[in-house]
């Protein structure tokens, strides 16, 4: 397996690369689950219903997952670096018109504009930190990726709601697209690309020597992978519900089971990324310490995420504010530990030369799982009707009932992962 080239990981300009692209991905989580906050707002602002709001939110993630194979051809052929800042430009142009929408079709443009924006930072780092890190730190390094992530995801719930309710929702999403601008800009003025990047096709000397073989040969024979569609459909599944909760239903659920304020259930629904920011380094961490078997780890992880799932299906109404804030506490650190732990045996498994074309295949998965779940997710609860101004409890525990089968579904399926190359079985 390709390592980063001494000149690479020695470098101490890496940890300034690592800094900004984590400034940079703070706000793409913060766009993820920015909606679940601000769905009165909406609601009221542009008098629709949940399917429609459903569908707004969820273009983020169907325009993000189409983006993703163009962004991982280009971070293995300009580099990271131009990607993520270029990319942040356009997520930047899509706040302005969010804030500005007079009607939700208008605000469904703008979303579209920030998954299409922010969709260029995740696999384009992906490759970043292979190039800059060895391979033994790379899951370490998603990890304390994903935990800077959930801070944004954390930023999105309760202080959001505060700056919605203080300052409006318009002017707080013109503040975001001013700051994501000065993050893009600053990505440029400050990083460089990676040695490697001058250097395509190096490879170690006791490499083969043959041809690289073309774009479209290497797309075939990451697709004949079992293991690719393995990952592909647990990831679809795991990262759907997860964001589909987090980011959407979370708060107007826990309003409507434990009747209270917004404020309150924001805070509750923090205690998922909070989770997410603990989990995450620490799932990274953990199988490289102890040698564990990261397939193993992965099935372990996602029977915890099940029965998190089995237990607001069963007992939703006996939990309580303790008991949902231990809960959801615990799904986020499944939640990170999930990923730290999925794109560790992604790491291992993949050549470097072309993990960002790998990545950029793979990643639409988790995505299109999130749209599906939060359009379908949404017509459920749409049918249920509301109650006053959010909507019943009953409409609720039929959509996450489509959640938990997801869940279960992935659990099978994670029985089945094994260290298997995704570039070819």
């Amino acid at each position: 397996m390709n390592q980063p080239a001494a000149a690479s990981y020695r470098d101490p300009h890496r940890w300034v690369v690592f800094s900004v692209i984590c400034l940079i991905y703070f706000f793409v989580y913060f766009h993820r689950v920015s909606t679940s906050v601000i769905v009165s707002d909406l609601l009221a602002a542009f008098n629709t219903n949940a399917t429609a709001l459903g569908f707004m939110s969820s273009v983020y993630f169907y325009i993000y997952a189409l983006d993703q194979p163009i962004v991982g051809y280009l971070a293995d052929r300009i580099g990271p670096r131009r990607v993520i800042a270029y990319w942040s430009m356009t997520a930047a142009l899509g706040c302005f018109i969010f804030g500005l929408a007079p009607s939700i079709g208008w605000a469904t443009l703008g979303r579209a504009l920030i998954g299409f924006g922010v969709g260029g930072v995740y696999v384009p780092t992906v490759k970043a930190l292979s190039q800059w890190f060895r391979e033994k730190e790379f899951a370490t390094m998603v990890g304390l990726l994903m935990s800077v992530g959930n801070f944004g995801a954390v930023v999105a719930t309760t202080p959001l709601a505060w700056a919605a309710g203080t300052w409006g929702w318009r002017p707080t999403f013109f503040l975001i697209g001013g700051v994501t601008m000065g993050m893009a800009i600053l990505m440029l003025a400050i990083t460089r690309d990676s040695p490697q990047l001058k250097r395509p096709d190096a490879r170690h000397d006791d490499a083969p020597d043959t041809p690289s073989p073309g774009l479209a040969r290497n797309i075939v024979t990451i697709i004949a992978s079992i293991q690719f569609w393995l990952v592909a459909a647990i990831f679809f599944g795991i990262y759907g519900t997860a964001v589909t909760l987090q980011g959407l239903w979370a708060t107007p659920f826990l309003m409507v089971v434990l009747d209270v304020e917004r404020i309150l259930a924001s805070k509750l629904n923090m205690l998922i990324p909070i989770g997410v920011i603990i989990g995450a380094p620490f799932f990274g961490w953990l199988p490289n310490r102890f040698s564990l078997n990261k397939a193993h780890t992965l099935s372990f992880i996602t029977a915890v995420y099940t029965l998190c799932w089995l237990a607001i299906i069963l007992v939703f109404d006996r939990l309580g504010v303790v008991g949902y804030a231990t809960l959801f506490f615990v799904m986020g650190v499944v939640i990170g530990g999930f990923i730290s732990t999925i794109w560790g045996i992604i790491r291992e498994t993949t050549p470097a030369e072309f993990l960002g074309l790998t990545a950029g295949i793979l990643n639409p998965a988790p995505f299109l799982g999130v749209a599906a779940f939060q359009v379908l997710t949404g017509n459920i609860i749409d049918k249920a009707g509301r109650v006053s101004e959010l909507y019943s409890l009953s409409g609720f525990k039929s959509a996450f009932s489509v959640c938990l089968a997801g869940a279960l579904v992935c659990l099978v399926l994670s029985f089945f992962i094994k260290g298997r190359a995704i570039s070819g079985d």
